[in-house]
């Protein structure tokens, strides 16, 4: 079934209106085969619901069957993946090896939708006593992992588990199976120069990343 989808990257065409419906049924629709009987017409923002189906039904230009649908009903199930940058120092110290991943930055759409529906529950359940408090992000957004590992022997294939670091609760670091009383600074460190990083959020998502 053909299916019109308005341009995101363009501002004109997110809204649905007579002028724009006008050319989807004069312009699109006629470049299709005899055969299709139905067309689904997506929209971000539409002028009025009521007022675009009295136009289609009042145009006789075509018999193909057009019905309109929310864009934005799929678009909040859609998850977008992690997103990491991050930069690779030369560690001079004997304790935690020569080369050093350090996150500036870490975002997660899907962590990020639970956090939002976390705070909405909250907020429409708070009282007098119980004020709402909201769980905040910082920009930097490293709060949101809870473990990184990376690959010094391969860039593709099989991982192989080089160092890795868990970060508990209170921030503090696991290294490589052993708890320590250091608390993460962001970084992770291994012997040999990484090739590859590993990133599992705190809901549980992992991705990797090339490290050029």
């Amino acid at each position: 079934m053909p299916v019109y989808v308005p341009n995101l990257m363009d501002s004109s065409s997110k809204l649905l209106d007579v002028v724009l419906m006008n050319r989807v049924i004069h312009q699109a629709i006629p470049d299709l085969d005899p055969s299709v009987k139905k067309v689904i017409v997506y929209y971000i923002d539409i002028t009025s619901e009521e007022e675009i189906d009295k136009f289609i039904k009042n145009d006789d230009s075509t018999t193909v069957e057009i019905e309109l649908r929310d864009l934005k009903t799929i678009l909040d199930d859609v998850v977008i993946g992690d997103y990491a940058e991050f930069h690779v120092e030369e560690a001079h110290d004997d304790l935690y090896g020569g080369y050093a991943v350090f996150v500036d930055k870490f975002l997660s759409d899907r962590v990020m939708q639970k956090i939002f529906e976390f705070n909405e529950k909250a907020r429409m359940s708070a009282t007098a006593k119980k004020p709402f408090k909201p769980i905040e992000i910082s920009e930097e957004g490293l709060e949101l992992i809870e473990y990184l590992s990376v690959d010094c022997t391969a860039t593709g294939g099989e991982w192989h588990l080089d160092s890795e670091i868990k970060i508990d609760k209170l921030g503090y670091v696991i290294r490589n199976g052993s708890k320590t009383k250091d608390f993460w600074d962001g970084s992770i460190r291994s012997d040999k120069r990484p090739l590859r990083l590993k990133i599992r959020n705190i809901c549980g998502d992992e991705t990797e990343w090339h490290i050029l």
